[in-house]
C-alpha cells in the first residue's frame, strides 16, 4: 500500500533535515523567519512523528528553508528516478563521445592516407615525365576519382583550423 502524502512528507522531511545536518529547532527558526510567524520546534517534531498534519504553507516553507525542491519532500522516487535518468544520459553521452572520437580519428586517418597516396601518385607521375613522357598518363586518376579526391582535399583545406584536429597530437 502506498503511503499517504502526509506520511511520506513527514518521513522525507526528517530524512532531508538530517541529511543536511539541520536540527528541528534550526528548521523551525528558518521557517519562522520565512513565514514571518512563530514556528515552534515541537511542531516540527510532531509533523515528523505524524502526530500533527502539515499545512501546505508549512510544507512549502520547510522545503525552502532546507533548500530542496518541494517534490523531494513529497516523493520517494523523485530523487532516485532523477539520479537514474542523469546517470543514463551521462552514459549515453560518454558512448556518443567515444563513437564521435573514433569516427573523427578514422576521418583523419583516411584523409591523411589519401593525401599520402596523392603525393605518391604525383611523385610517380613526375618521375614518369622525366623518364618516359609517354607513360606519364598511366599515373593519372580517372576523372571521377580525381574529382572526388580534389573535393575532399578542398574541404579539408577550407575547414577552420579549430575543426581540423590531429588525434596524434
Amino acid at each position: 500500500m502506498n503511503p499517504l502524502p502526509g506520511d511520506l512528507f513527514a518521513r522525507r522531511l526528517r530524512q532531508e533535515r538530517e541529511r543536511l545536518g539541520v536540527s528541528q529547532a534550526e528548521l523551525a527558526r528558518r521557517m519562522a523567519e520565512l513565514l514571518g510567524a512563530n514556528v515552534d520546534s515541537t511542531a516540527i517534531t510532531r509533523i515528523e512523528q505524524q502526530t500533527r498534519a502539515v499545512r501546505l504553507d508549512e510544507a512549502v516553507t520547510a522545503a525552502t528553508a532546507l533548500g530542496v525542491p518541494l517534490i523531494t519532500l513529497v516523493s520517494d522516487n523523485y530523487a532516485r528516478e532523477n539520479e537514474a535518468e542523469i546517470q543514463k544520459q551521462l552514459a549515453e553521452l560518454a558512448l556518443a563521445d567515444q563513437e564521435w572520437e573514433k569516427l573523427r580519428q578514422q576521418i583523419h586517418r583516411i584523409t591523411r592516407t589519401i593525401q599520402q597516396l596523392s603525393a605518391e601518385r604525383e611523385a610517380f607521375r613526375s618521375h614518369a615525365l622525366d623518364v618516359d613522357p609517354e607513360t606519364a598518363g598511366d599515373y593519372e586518376l580517372d576523372p571521377e576519382t580525381k574529382a572526388a579526391v580534389d573535393a575532399r582535399m578542398r574541404s579539408v583545406r577550407d575547414k577552420p583550423a579549430a575543426e581540423v584536429t590531429d588525434p596524434d597530437a
